[in-house]
Formats: structure tokens, C-alpha cells, sequence
């Protein structure tokens, strides 16, 4: 090959340049497939990451509340924590827009966030515990647990972008520069 016919073998490339598109359907589709998989894992990952650096505070009164609702704080936590990573990802993601998030590593606003997840979290918790105690019999208490802890998780984290808003205006959308 010259420098002028360079082309890789693998590629699927005709004499004229053009690509037959029976033949880069599959690698195509892999290709985007693996594209997407590794943008959900991201997002996933550090919706997590997010998630549980914000809400720290409120996971030592989850723990110690284990003594007066043995069952039920570890229900609505859980459901709380798996609903609140999903729909963190997926509304930072915006595929349901709710509003523009702040950059994660925005810190002027790392306080506020810290204040409201943990808050949040506490209220999805603690709260949802102590009414399905006072409002259920025991399978009611369970269910409701479940379904509510993670219901007002993405209620709340759904209406962050307007309670950023009124506090900070409009989030910073300038990306990081890398170094």
C-alpha cells in the first residue's frame, strides 16, 4: 500500500470510499451499543457516587432509627437509594427533562446540595418509616415502605433544578476543562 491507498483491512471500505451498508450494519449497531452501555454505566456510576457522597449525612440517623423501625427504615432506604440513583441518572441525562442540573464538581453549590440531598433522603426515610408505623398494619407498613421511600425520593430530586434555580439562577453549563 501507498500512502495514498492507505485504508485498514478491517474496514469494510470500497475502492471509491463509499461503505456498503449490509456490511456496517452489525458493526455499526455493536458500535453504538457499546457506546450506549458505557454512557449509562457512567451515568449510573456517578449518579451513585453523587447520590451517596451527598446524602451521608442523613445515613447515621437512618442507621441509629434501625433500633425504633427495625424493618422499615431499611425498606424505604433501599427503595430510596436504588430509585434515587436511577432517576438522578436519568434526569441529569435529561431523557425526562426536569431542568438543567449543575455541573457535578460546580463546589459554590456543593453545600446546598449536601442540605438537600441528605434532607431529602432523610424525609424518604425516616419520615415515610415513622408514617407507615403510625398510619399501616404490618404488610401495609411494608408495601407503603417501599413504594413511598422511593416515590418521594424522585419527587424530591425531580424538583431540585427549580429549587437550584430560585437560589443560585441558571446552573452553570460550561464544561470542565481538561487537564
Amino acid at each position: 500500500m501507498t500512502d495514498g491507498d492507505a485504508t485498514d483491512d478491517t474496514s469494510p471500505e470500497a475502492a471509491d470510499g463509499s461503505t456498503p451498508e449490509a456490511e456496517e450494519e452489525p458493526s455499526s449497531f455493536r458500535s453504538r451499543a457499546t457506546d450506549r452501555l458505557t454512557y449509562w454505566s457512567d451515568m449510573l456510576f456517578f449518579a451513585g457516587v453523587e447520590f451517596s457522597v451527598l446524602s451521608t449525612p442523613a445515613f447515621l440517623p437512618a442507621f441509629l432509627a434501625q433500633a425504633r423501625y427495625p424493618d422499615l427504615v431499611p425498606l424505604a432506604g433501599l427503595s430510596a437509594i436504588a430509585l434515587g440513583v436511577l432517576s438522578l441518572a436519568i434526569f441529569r441525562s435529561r431523557r425526562i427533562d426536569v431542568g438543567e442540573w449543575p455541573r457535578r464538581g460546580e463546589l459554590s453549590s456543593v453545600p446546598f446540595r449536601l442540605v438537600y440531598f441528605s434532607a431529602l433522603f432523610a424525609v424518604a426515610t425516616l419520615g415515610i418509616a415513622s408514617v407507615a408505623v403510625s398510619t399501616f398494619d404490618t404488610a401495609g407498613a411494608f408495601l407503603f415502605a417501599m413504594v413511598a421511600g422511593g416515590t418521594v425520593e424522585v419527587a424530591g430530586l425531580a424538583a431540585f433544578p427549580r429549587a437550584y434555580r430560585a437560589l443560585y439562577g441558571s446552573p452553570t453549563t460550561k464544561p470542565a476543562r481538561r487537564v
